[in-house]
């Protein structure tokens, strides 16, 4: 396997506006990637009228850069007529001085929509050549569209589709690595994770990385890193956590955001065994794989369910159970252990921030189920209510030597293509 010799850069938050976008459509581009600018005051809404969507889809990320610093908000706006109509914001983001930031929306666009910004404080985001301005200072919404003028210094605005593959359904251009980890374990464990990712696609990917902390809202996502992979070529971090995202002891999940379709797969390898290293696989799977409330057990008799099983913890070995909210709403999900049909131990729910991560190490022993003579089935199902969707994930690890068994959680009825 070669190995692409990159570089990564990590992100501060920031603001010049870009966007990826994820639609399921043939590739489109606009804008430019932000860089430094002119830096300008704030209190106006500022649009870039020449680089319009080109492709139908959901805005998710957006990325700018001030020199200056200060607070703002993406906004969407569609041509109709002789009016602007505003169709949808990302929430209001502070922009540290001097650097490029990253930020989550869930923003849906067709094509032709003008991309732009409002920024309500002193300073706004460093702008470019050309573009248009709010005639009078101030937020925008629904407008005429001669209340926009041509004004020197508009935010630079990029948003980007994806192509469509014939590749197997783990590729993706939004994938969801369901763990990562470094530092000290149980029993002298010591983990270190390692990234590979393909970019399937016949052109340069650009790869956005988000690392989601555990226990944590992760809305501004807690660490930042972007990658380009030659088309058909594999990029490989040894220590993802530790180089791309400066982190000597954290535990999470990564979001992979690609402008072509890609598989990835993550190690995470004990590396504090006295008799050698032993480690676990873990695939990236597509985020939209993700089980919600409408599959709740109750409020639709054909629902999915996630199952884990042959689930054991003894004193051989230990099992965890990982839980990764893909939405950008809080999480609740019931876990149930079961022997055949019949219950084992007590239920629990837990409740996860947006874009979070949770892990219950031993599992079994938390809902009372630890030391069965045979092999648990673990339930787990988004809560009657909760508006956002999960992907669960089990490992069991063997006491003695710190090896490590990977299960993503199975569904039923499975997942359709």
């Amino acid at each position: 396997m070669k190995s692409i010799n990159l570089t990564l850069c990590v992100f501060a938050a920031a603001f010049v506006v870009s966007v990826f976008c994820a639609p399921p459509a043939t590739a489109q581009s606009a804008g430019v990637t932000p860089e430094p600018g002119t830096p300008s005051s704030g209190g106006i809404t500022l649009l870039d009228d020449e680089r319009r969507v080109s492709t139908s889809g959901t805005l998710k990320y957006w990325r700018a850069y001030s020199t200056n610093g200060g607070r703002a908000m993406l906004k969407v706006f569609r041509p109709e007529g002789n009016r602007l109509v505003l169709v949808g914001t990302s929430p209001l983001v502070t922009l540290p001085p001097g650097e490029i930031g990253t930020f989550r929306c869930s923003i849906p666009v067709s094509r032709n929509d003008i991309i732009g910004c409002y920024c309500p404080d002193t300073n706004c985001v460093d702008r470019s050549a050309s573009g248009l301005a709010l005639e009078a200072d101030g937020d925008v919404g629904t407008s005429l569209s001669d209340v926009f003028r041509n004004q020197t210094g508009v935010p630079a605005v990029f948003a980007s589709t994806t192509r469509s593959f014939n590749v197997p359904s783990m590729a993706s251009n939004d994938l969801v690595i369901p763990v990562v980890g470094r530092g000290p374990g149980a029993a002298g464990t010591e983990w270190v994770t390692s990234l590979e990712i393909f970019n399937t696609g016949v052109q340069e990917a650009q790869v956005a990385l988000y690392f989601n902390r555990s226990g944590m809202d992760n809305t501004t996502p807690s660490a930042s890193a972007q990658a380009f992979i030659p088309a058909r070529s594999v990029l490989v971090i040894e220590d993802l956590l530790l180089e791309t995202f400066e982190n000597e002891a954290a535990l999470g999940s990564v979001d992979l955001i690609a402008s072509e379709n890609i598989i990835a797969h993550s190690y995470i390898t004990n590396t504090g065994s006295a008799v050698g290293t032993f480690g676990q696989k873990v695939p990236a799977v597509p985020a939209d794989w993700g089980l919600g409330d409408d599959e709740a057990p109750g409020l639709d008799p054909n629902a999915d369910i996630a199952y884990l099983f042959s689930l054991v913890e003894n004193d051989g070995f230990r099992t965890n159970l990982g839980i990764c909210n893909v939405s950008g709403v809080v999480l609740e999900v019931d876990l149930s252990a079961f022997d055949g049909t019949s219950p084992v131990g007590n239920p629990i729910r837990l409740t996860l921030p947006p874009f979070s991560h949770q892990q219950i190490n031993r599992v079994l022993h938390a809902i009372d189920a630890a030391d069965h003579p045979s092999g648990l089935r673990l339930n787990v199902s988004a809560a009657p209510g909760s508006n956002a969707r999960f992907i669960a994930y089990s490992s069991r690890v063997d006491n003695t030597s710190g090896d490590a068994v990977f299960q993503i959680a199975d569904r039923q009825p499975p997942l359709t293509d």
